[in-house]
């Protein structure tokens, strides 16, 4: 599930800059008309024509937009299609973030490969995963504090007590299992009442 929202979120941030390099070679085009248009008059003549191009330029825009029906059309049919798949993709998105129900997670998959090695190092791809195992049970954001992660009664079994920065003083306790070849999958979660680890 991890992969699948990172991969939407990169295709998104492909058609704003899409989007966005379409506009600027439209502005490229509608200047560059202009200043060809203009060069049988004289330099000074030309040069007032720019300043008040400058000066006009967000009245114009609508109307050049608009003289060139194929333009219109094409702009209007990816400009709708765009949106449309913008939206998509944050209804997506919000749906990814919210917690999963109880018993129904699966692996988020893993980087790692040979036989399985427990680290808790904070700079490992394990321990990266294993946060993104506990963010993935919790619904929580990357602002989540770990307040305790460790061995949960055998070598492929870690207890994690995570909560969110308002929310302190309740605590989510989750238990991930290692899946070869999948990675971590959350098992089991339930929220304290108290955080035995908050000073």
């Amino acid at each position: 599930m991890s992969y699948r929202y990172k991969q939407r979120k990169k295709q998104r941030l492909n058609t704003i800059l899409n989007i966005a390099i379409v506009v600027v070679i439209a502005l490229i085009g509608v200047f560059a008309a202009q200043i060809f248009l203009g060069g049988n008059n004289s330099e000074v003549a030309l040069n007032e024509q720019e300043l008040e191009t400058e000066n006009e330029t967000n009245e114009q825009a609508p109307v050049d937009s608009i003289t060139d029906p194929s333009e219109s059309e094409e702009e209007t049919g990816t400009d709708t299609a765009t949106n449309e798949d913008i939206e998509t993709e944050e209804e997506e998105t919000e749906q990814d973030q919210e917690p999963v129900q109880d018993g129904e997670w699966e692996p988020i998959g893993t980087e790692q490969t040979g036989e399985f090695t427990p680290n808790f190092s904070q700079d490992s791809v394990n321990w990266q995963e294993m946060m993104e195992a506990l963010r993935y049970a919790t619904g929580l954001d990357e602002n989540m504090i770990p307040w305790r992660v460790e061995n949960g009664g055998s070598p492929t079994r870690v207890r994690g007590v995570v909560s969110d920065p308002a929310n302190q003083g309740q605590p989510y306790e989750v238990f991930i299992e290692w899946v070869d070849g999948q990675g971590w999958t959350p098992v089991e979660k339930k929220q304290l009442t108290s955080n035995p680890y908050q000073g």
